[in-house]
């Protein structure tokens, strides 16, 4: 397997799919102690915590180095609420907007160090809005000064495997150097008609609604299969149609449609079609393609949150096919030899 570092990895969607295409995780950095506690339970335990915010990229090579295994690439998202077109609270000293300049430092210390082949970058498709260029205009001028030709393009996961309407912005990096005259192409869509709601969750039972002290191992379906409580009257007075929204907080599922975008803020997890409940964790994961048998770990804040922050693996697996194909073919592996 080809292998590669992990930047901002989270619960580790991004890596499920790379893996699923031939790719190994050799080092996962996160800051998020429960998000490197999900991705060791779910993969190899390669996860450390790790504040790339202050990490220098020569502390990223020292880790790798005394891990022994030489990366041939780096795949990563740093966290995106900064440029979301969402975030209605824009601050010009944002924390967050510089996260993605410590990506690209630390690429740069990885490729001087190793000599990798690519990177491929992972945020909202707000990056490239109006208010949003400066940053990525300069987040690209640094990449290619790191030694890479740089290839961005939109995609929605729901095009993908994925039954959740996703759009995100993707930058890939061929090194320079090394592959001169290579060019990256984007994935074609793989499914033209997005697999629905009730194909996705339809056939499921009912979760469990939080309290404190359950037991997720006694849950239906899951150990991810658990949900808010339907505290609000209008749960009960019966008030939500497939398809309906009232306001951010009640955007009611449609059975015969993929899944809204699944970001969920201060715990507003999508309606069921049925308007009687919030979607469970477990139902978040299956919009976003994860495995069955994956576990988020952690409170339902904690899952809530991981869940919302994760790349969809079918995506990252149709991303990372690309660059297989592209750089690790056997025709090209056998020309480098």
């Amino acid at each position: 397997m080809i292998p590669v570092v992990s930047l901002f990895s989270g619960s580790g969607g991004l890596d499920t799919g790379f893996r699923q295409s031939g790719f190994n995780t050799v080092i996962a950095l996160d800051n998020d102690p429960v998000a490197v506690d999900t991705f060791n339970a779910n993969h190899p335990p390669v996860a450390e915590v790790a504040d790339l915010a202050s990490t220098r990229g020569r502390q990223v090579v020292e880790k790798v180095l005394r891990i022994g295994k030489l990366p041939r690439g780096v795949i990563g998202g740093p966290p995106c609420q900064a440029f979301s077109t969402s975030n209605v609270h824009v601050r010009a000293d944002d924390p967050r907007a510089k996260l993605i300049h410590s990506y690209a430092s630390i690429v740069k210390a990885l490729n001087e160090a190793f000599g990798i082949d690519f990177f491929l970058f992972e945020n909202v498709a707000g990056l490239t809005s109006e208010r949003n260029q400066p940053q990525f205009y300069r987040l690209l001028r640094s990449l290619e000064k790191a030694g890479f030709n740089t290839f961005s393009e939109e995609l929605d996961a729901q095009f993908f495997g994925v039954p959740q309407m996703r759009p995100r912005r993707f930058i890939v990096g061929i090194n320079r150097t090394i592959h001169p005259e290579v060019n990256f192409a984007f994935p074609n869509p793989t499914t033209p008609d997005p697999a629905t709601v009730r194909e996705t969750i339809g056939h499921l039972k009912e979760p469990i609604f939080f309290e404190r002290g359950l037991d997720s191992s006694k849950f239906p379906e899951h150990p991810n299969h658990w949900a808010m409580q339907p505290r609000s009257r209008k749960f009960a007075a019966g008030l939500f149609k497939p398809g309906q929204v009232m306001g951010r907080s009640f955007r009611v599922l449609d059975w015969d449609r993929p899944s809204w975008t699944v970001a969920y803020g201060h715990r507003e997890m999508h309606i069921h079609p049925s308007g009687r409940r919030r979607v469970s964790v477990y139902e978040a994961m299956l919009f976003q393609g994860f495995p069955t048998a994956y576990r988020l770990l952690g409170t339902l804040s904690d899952q809530i949150r991981l869940v919302s922050d994760a790349v969809p693996p079918p995506l990252a697996a149709a991303l990372a096919q690309s660059v297989r194909e592209l750089l690790y073919s056997d025709v090209r592996l056998a020309a480098a030899q």
